[in-house]
């Protein structure tokens, strides 16, 4: 692929993270189901590179990737309707899947994370 082809990966807010600010958008590097590798803003204000886990971002789309991103985000498309389509596929799969704060308390109910994977078809 040449140098100069635009690049899309998929984008994702932050709904809930011991790490990365609530609401701040991340990058999916590469995944490693089920916990993507993602960088984003830390909440000290830091760019970081973490795992997290699908259930706690949210609003999953497709992006330009820019240049000096292009090495790290491995999860890329050469066309931006292809990223969406995946960007799509993961927000299907995880809409709804019920998660807890790490204090214990409830952000979000649902279904349990064993229906998000049949949704799939993967059936891990």
């Amino acid at each position: 692929m040449n140098e100069d082809e635009a690049m899309y990966g998929i984008i994702a807010n932050v709904l809930s993270d011991h790490v990365l600010r609530t609401g701040a958008r991340v990058w999916i590097l590469y995944a490693n189901v089920p916990q993507p590798v993602v960088v984003g803003v830390s909440k000290g204000g830091r760019v970081v590179e973490k795992r997290t886990h699908y259930k706690r971002l949210t609003n999953y789309r497709a992006a330009w990737i820019p240049e000096h991103m292009r090495e790290r985000v491995l999860l890329s498309w050469p066309e931006r309707e292809e990223a969406a389509r995946e960007a799509e596929k993961i927000a299907a799969m995880w809409r709804g899947v019920r998660f807890f704060h790490r204090d214990g308390h409830m952000l979000q109910d649902g279904v349990p994370e064993s229906e998000a994977w049949k949704r799939s078809g993967s059936g891990e």
